[in-house]
């Protein structure tokens, strides 16, 4: 008995053992650039996907780049701004932009249901009607009255309009079509969102020294479409580099030439600032 018990728990420990093994030599096969479904493992995956909170076992398709690429272009890399140049403004256009991508992403990659099945379900969702009422009462209110509205009260109502008209535009949740965005993209097992300007500026520079792609000086795990994504994103930031620099070389030469003819006049004219 106690020989059984021995034998099941070396059993354990091997397993155990193995599957810290496993982990290991399967991360170092994906470092590099690799398609989503190779690094996730299979081409679909059944996954908890939130609608709202509430988490639904969907089937999901991992899609390529070139997929990706069709849906729009939206990079995974965000510019670091200065935070001077932000701005409080709600841009629509932009919103509408991300919206639309990330919706086409839904279509490709809801595969149980699929797109349309969660459509056809949420056309007739009271909520959706709730919302649809929602937006002819307040514009209605707001035809009837604005006249006698304040600015901010008309500014206030304006949002709360292009709000509903977003949620019925596009009515898959919040939650859900930020979810399949970051599961097409494969930021939940790339390290794109690690990077940082000076990372992209670093391998720009050395790749334009030995005419080479930047993304073959940045290490780490990351998806075929993020290959694309680093170096158009890094070969951006070394134009404005050397722009940047061409602009200071600029500013320093015209400097020391202006230097140089204001003391070239004041030798000829004899005034050169001694008694």
């Amino acid at each position: 008995m106690k020989q059984e018990r021995l034998k099941l728990l070396i059993k354990e420990l091997l397993k155990e053992e193995l599957k810290d093994s496993k982990t290991l030599v399967d991360e170092a096969l994906y470092v590099g650039y690799n398609p989503l479904e190779k690094i996730k493992g299979a081409l679909f995956h059944w996954v908890a996907v939130p609608f709202n909170g509430q988490n639904i076992i969907c089937n999901l398709r991992c899609p390529n780049a070139t997929q990706i690429e069709q849906c729009g272009n939206i990079s995974n890399i965000v510019p670091e701004e200065d935070d001077d140049k932000k701005s409080d403004e709600i841009d629509y256009d932009w919103i509408i932009k991300i919206r639309n991508y990330q919706e086409s992403l839904c279509k490709l990659v809801f595969n149980i249901p699929t797109f349309d099945n969660i459509a056809s379900l949420m056309n007739i969702d009271f909520v959706i009607s709730d919302k649809k009422k929602e937006l002819v009462e307040i514009t209605g209110y707001y035809e009837e009255n604005k006249n006698k509205l304040s600015i901010s009260e008309q500014n206030s109502i304006d949002i709360k309009i292009r709000t509903l008209d977003l949620q019925l535009g596009f009515f898959l949740p919040d939650d859900t079509m930020a979810f399949i965005t970051k599961w097409a993209m494969g930021n939940d097992i790339s390290d794109i969102k690690k990077l940082n300007r000076d990372m992209f500026l670093r391998a720009a520079l050395i790749a334009d020294r030995y005419k080479k792609a930047p993304s073959d000086y940045i290490s780490g795990i990351y998806t075929d479409y993020n290959k694309t994504e680093i170096d158009a994103y890094a070969i951006s930031i070394l134009n404005d580099f050397k722009q940047q620099k061409q602009v200071e070389s600029d500013s320093k030469h015209n400097w020391i030439l202006g230097g140089r003819s204001k003391n070239a006049g004041e030798f000829l004219s004899g005034k050169s600032g001694r008694n």
